[in-house]
């Protein structure tokens, strides 16, 4: 099993949550001190590896070049797999969108000139879609075709240009909370060979976990109900979700060195 995004640089202490059962756990950066400390936690365990970048709720630091020449040289470590966590994120009016937008044509770049795959956050304020429009459209106006909607909110629009420019769909623990309809809807159509899952743990716990801190191991209830969802066993979805991480992040035994 694979947790294809999760927050270990949140952890305390990461020897408790890096569990050593799952194939894969990538866990993601979100400024430039937490993805100095992301990448040492992938050189520190070989099941762990790295996504270096720039939030967009941090999108302001992306304008330093020192800032950026950091990330860029991170990214070209074996064990960093993506580039971001970046996008589109107006729920808490941390940064301008015209801020968002500058991070995030620096970071589709950067992916671009080391042929990595690019993780989208998109949220939105609550009962607005304008963010999840401006995502789409700059996926458009992008075209880039390597990429994960990471915890992915249900928006149509948004799924339609990640599907038409071949991205990945993850879903996170928020799939299995019970007004998440249009979580559910998507999770029964996509396609097998564009589908993912995380726990962008310490976040977003599934049930029956909800409540608690997050873990990457709580990936499997996710799992579980997204193979309730689509009538398939958890074995099954297991065995796709993995070989669909394993493509998109390149995983192999280059990957794997320290």
């Amino acid at each position: 099993m694979t947790d294809t995004h999760c927050h270990l640089d949140y952890c305390p202490d990461p020897d408790a949550v890096a569990d050593k059962t799952l194939a894969a756990i990538v866990s993601i950066g979100t400024n430039i001190e937490r993805c100095q400390r992301t990448l040492e936690l992938a050189q520190t365990y070989a099941n762990v590896w790295a996504a270096v970048g720039i939030h967009p709720n941090n999108a302001s630091d992306a304008k330093n070049p020192e800032v950026r020449q950091k990330i860029e040289d991170m990214a070209r470590h074996p064990k960093v797999v993506a580039i971001g966590e970046t996008g589109f994120d107006t729920h808490w009016d941390d940064e301008t969108l015209e801020t968002q937008r500058e991070g995030f044509l620096w970071q589709v770049d950067l992916a671009r000139r080391l042929d990595k795959p690019l993780i989208l956050h998109v949220r939105d304020k609550q009962h607005r879609e304008d963010t999840s429009l401006e995502a789409a459209r700059m996926l458009k106006e992008t075209n880039y075709s390597k990429g994960i909607l990471h915890c992915f909110n249900g928006h149509q629009k948004l799924l339609e240009t990640g599907l038409e420019l071949g991205w990945m769909v993850s879903f996170a623990g928020n799939l299995t909370y019970p007004k998440a309809k249009e979580l559910h809807e998507a999770a029964k159509i996509i396609s097998k060979d564009r589908l993912l899952v995380e726990t962008d743990s310490p976040f977003l716990s599934p049930i029956p976990k909800r409540g608690e801190k997050n873990v990457p191991a709580n990936v499997r209830l996710t799992a579980a109900f997204l193979a309730t969802l689509r009538n398939e066993s958890p074995e099954e979805v297991e065995m796709y979700t993995d070989a669909n991480a394993k493509q998109i992040y390149q995983l192999s035994p280059r990957t794997q060195l320290a």
